[in-house]
């Protein structure tokens, strides 16, 4: 991990790893109408004090002229069509540790707890959609003890 660009942690959880993780993965397949062998393994992410991930594309690496260079297609790669953001807890604005989506009229999402974001990494033609470039900005605080947890969803490519 460059941590130039990101500084937050995550764990990737197996695909149907257990009762509570199939229980997430269905209710994602069935909110959003797509096969459950569609959603990739979940990745629960923490910053810290002073974590953050820069501007990225959920598809694959951003250029610098906005531009995504996608992953080669591959049976053990699928690429994210759908990006599915679940807050897991509260922080309030001058605690930073938003995301931030730059293209969006500098939209900035506050996490909330048990409040999710969804977008589309695609555009109507099925290229990669500049309008979802984002970042999970730092968290601005001194305690320790003020911690953002989320819960990346994706909704790959058959």
């Amino acid at each position: 991990i460059d941590s130039t660009h990101r500084t937050s942690t995550f764990f990737a959880f197996n695909h149907r790893a257990d009762n509570t993780i199939r229980a997430i993965e269905q209710k994602t397949a069935d909110l959003l109408g797509c096969w459950i062998h569609q959603i990739e393994g979940l990745q629960l992410v923490r910053y810290l004090p002073g974590q953050f991930f820069g501007v990225h594309h959920d598809m694959g690496d951003l250029l610098e002229d906005d531009q995504v260079l996608l992953p080669r297609k591959h049976l053990a790669v699928k690429r994210r069509l759908v990006t599915l953001f679940a807050y897991l807890n509260d922080l309030t604005e001058d605690q930073g540790g938003c995301t931030y989506f730059p293209k969006c009229d500098h939209l900035r999402v506050t996490p909330k707890k048990g409040m999710a974001v969804l977008w589309s990494n695609v555009d109507c033609n099925g290229y990669p959609d500049p309008n979802t470039i984002h970042a999970g900005e730092k968290v601005l605080s001194d305690d320790k003890n003020v911690v953002k947890y989320g819960l990346n969803i994706w909704i790959t490519e058959e």
